[in-house]
């Protein structure tokens, strides 16, 4: 400050230096400079105004994003940049840096957003193709070991012609699958795929050996999980049977020899990859060998099951024969019923009456 005097004789000037001495000013410039699925790192400047008095050091707080209070990381950090650690993955934080001097603490340097705890992903797991064609390729892939922290926005899918050195995107999809269309028949391809998070890319996965564009031709087959399926006489039955071959094989189902009659209780339904028998209210005489046959320009594979449908036995075959009458005794003897029931008989239980009476008694069992 400049202090004059000034009256007829002259005028006289004086300075006076007015120090303030107050707390910072709040730290400039605070910035995120690295994130990481468990740290966050932060910079930033001296206040631009220290209160007349050398800063002593920075405080750094965070905060959770759902919560109101923060809680202190460091209290006595003496340079501009700090690494925050022991964060939990996936959550938001905010981050604020106060300085201090000897007349106290100043007014804090907040981040404006909240910053998510998360790193890129990992790349995707192994790719699988699932089907060629002259102009297309089926790709499927699992999901990334860790996605960052973050949750995986969308994959991409990249290809390389033999002989070519770039890499052009030719699908972006949510799912763990992508149809390649527009190829050029005979032409080799290489593909990889890269997941997405919203801290960006993930490193490629490539597939490992190159595609070359063409229809398949596989020779078909069926597998049936089992050789013999049970069923309670009355209750459902579905058994699902895988099937392959190029191109798509017809299937034929027989019972018994004979083609399976479909009805609104017996059906066959067929999808790419599987043939789906249903029964529905199984009857006794659902049950029988039989056969799944499938085909096509290559050849045909068959393939045969059982269905043993479970219930009470039918009567013992007639007629009971007397083998041996005696004055104290008599020997029957039968054949075993034409159903067992879907299992071994275990017994039979013989039962006499007197002529005289309608009760019947248990003899044997």
């Amino acid at each position: 400050y400049t202090l004059t005097l000034e009256n007829s004789s002259g005028t006289k000037s004086a300075f006076v230096t007015v120090r303030v001495l107050d707390t910072p000013s709040p730290p400039v410039n605070l910035k995120v400079t690295e994130i990481t699925k468990e740290s966050v790192s932060i910079t930033w400047e001296p206040p631009l105004l220290d209160g007349g008095s050398k800063i002593k050091n920075y405080i750094v707080e965070k905060r959770e994003a759902t919560r109101k209070a923060y809680a202190a990381v460091v209290t006595n950090c003496h340079k501009n940049s700090w690494k925050i650690d022991q964060l939990q993955e996936g959550c938001s934080y905010y981050f604020r840096v106060t300085a201090e001097n000897e007349y106290g603490i100043g007014l804090p340097a907040r981040t404006a957003d909240p910053i998510k705890v998360a790193e890129v992903p990992q790349p995707p797991g192994k790719i699988t193709v699932d089907d060629v064609t002259r102009n297309s390729v089926s790709l499927s892939w699992t999901k990334p070991e860790h996605d960052g922290g973050s949750k995986i926005i969308q994959y991409i899918v990249e290809m390389q012609a033999k002989n070519s050195e770039k890499w052009s995107e030719c699908a972006r999809v949510k799912s763990l699958e992508a149809v390649i269309t527009n190829l050029t028949q005979g032409e080799e391809y290489l593909f990889r795929v890269i997941a997405v998070n919203e801290k960006g890319r993930s490193d490629p996965r490539s597939l490992a050996v190159p595609i070359v564009a063409k229809d398949l031709v596989i020779e078909p087959d069926v597998r049936p999980a089992f050789n013999n399926y049970s069923v309670q006489v009355g209750q459902d039955l579905k058994i699902e049977v895988p099937i392959s071959g190029r191109p798509k094989p017809t299937i034929t189902w027989t019972k018994d020899g004979l083609p399976l009659k479909q009805t609104t209780r017996i059906n066959v339904t067929d999808s790419p990859d599987l043939t789906v028998l249903t029964i529905k209210e199984a009857h006794k005489d659902d049950g029988g060998h039989y056969g799944i046959t499938v085909a096509n320009v290559v050849g045909q594979k068959t393939a045969s099951i059982e269905i043993i449908t479970l219930d009470k036995p039918d009567p013992p075959q007639g007629p009971v024969k007397f083998d041996e009458v005696s004055a104290e005794s008599i020997t029957l003897s039968w054949n075993p019923p034409l159903y067992t029931g879907g299992c071994q008989i275990t017994i039979y239980i013989v039962q006499k009456r007197d002529t005289t009476t309608t009760i019947w008694d248990i003899v044997s069992a």
